[in-house]
């Protein structure tokens, strides 16, 4: 392709096909740029920082209406309690029987604790649902 070298064939592709204004965008991008990245770091930290989580480490059933849990819950502040909702389910995934487990404050920042569990129907696992702290 070559220039149009014609002055009123370029007129007429200049009419037809005017050069947009690109200045106004780069001050929205540099804005927008910088309001996204401070969201992101925001959202980074808020969501990374002081989780208490919790598993389950083995359980037991003893019977059709009792089984045994062992959770270890990792608190990264152990001066702050944490409170966790265990629950219990059947083979048909139903909830059989729930409980929550409360980690007083103070220890070690992974605390294993033991519970025993009552269901209305024989559980066939145990799970743990959430945890925040106190």
């Amino acid at each position: 392709m070559g220039l149009v070298t014609d002055p009123d064939a370029a007129a007429r592709l200049a009419r037809r096909y005017p050069r947009p204004h690109r200045r106004w965008w780069i001050p929205l991008a540099v804005v927008l740029a910088v309001v996204g990245t401070a969201w992101l770091v925001w959202a980074g930290l808020h969501g990374a920082t002081k989780v208490v989580t919790a598993r389950v480490d083995a359980f037991d059933v003893r019977s059709d209406t009792l089984i045994a849990v062992t959770v270890t819950v990792d608190r990264p502040d152990p001066a702050k309690g944490a409170q966790c909702l265990l629950y219990a389910q059947a083979v048909s995934y139903e909830r059989v029987g729930e409980l929550p487990v409360v980690v007083p404050a103070g220890g070690e920042r992974l605390t294993r604790l033991e519970f025993e569990l009552k269901t209305f129907k024989r559980a066939t696992t145990a799970v743990v649902e959430s945890c925040r702290n106190t």
